[in-house]
């Protein structure tokens, strides 16, 4: 799907007002920007499932060594007045990452990616920057994985504040189930990142 279709769909859902008007703005710096060789949205908004509590999951591909003054390009679309919790990250020294909270419990999370950095678009995705087939060499057929999926206490304690606020958006929605399936991987990896046994649970 193309960004301007996907802003049809969610432009006018007041419930997700703040996520979107943050999005367009990101979306304008990255395409003004040369450092940005391609970005996508994914999960609950590519999906097509978001609500008031679902966060922007943003993925933007840089030239080689620009990662940084990427990420510092979309964190200056961000207020920081508004943000209550940030949680930053990186899958090696040219790919940053941010997760950020913000005041009204809105939520986003993106990642720059550098050329040398493995990773591999999983479906669905909203393509907003495509340069020269960035996307299509990074795409794959495979569906991305769902919350059952997800890896506990990957980062370790700096992401804790992160993962807890992904139970209370499952408990606020009524989905008790898969709050408590998370809660009790989540103690069972402190448990065995404080024993030295390793810090990640599937």
């Amino acid at each position: 799907m193309c960004f301007e279709d996907f802003l049809k769909r969610w432009r006018n859902n007041p419930a997700t007002a703040f996520q979107i008007a943050l999005l367009v703005r990101i979306a304008a710096a990255v395409r003004d920007s040369s450092d940005c060789t391609g970005a996508v949205v994914v999960g609950s908004f590519a999906k097509g499932g978001a609500d008031r509590l679902s966060d922007i999951d943003l993925i933007a591909f840089c030239s080689e060594g620009a990662g940084h003054a990427l990420f510092h390009t979309i964190r200056q679309q961000i207020a920081p007045s508004k943000v209550f919790i940030t949680c930053d990250g990186a899958h090696d020294p040219n790919s940053p990452f941010q997760k950020l909270v913000f005041d009204d419990l809105t939520s986003i999370e993106f990642h720059v990616i550098s050329p040398g950095t493995k990773l591999t678009l999983e479906q669905p995705f909203v393509e907003i920057v495509n340069r020269d087939r960035c996307l299509e060499s990074r795409a794959s057929s495979r569906l991305a994985p769902t919350e059952h999926d997800m890896t506990v206490f990957r980062y370790g304690d700096r992401f804790l504040a992160w993962e807890l606020f992904n139970c209370l958006k499952w408990l606020w929605r009524g989905d008790f189930q898969t709050a408590k399936r998370y809660l009790v991987k989540l103690g069972r990896a402190i448990e065995a990142s404080q024993a030295g046994n390793g810090s990640a649970v599937k």
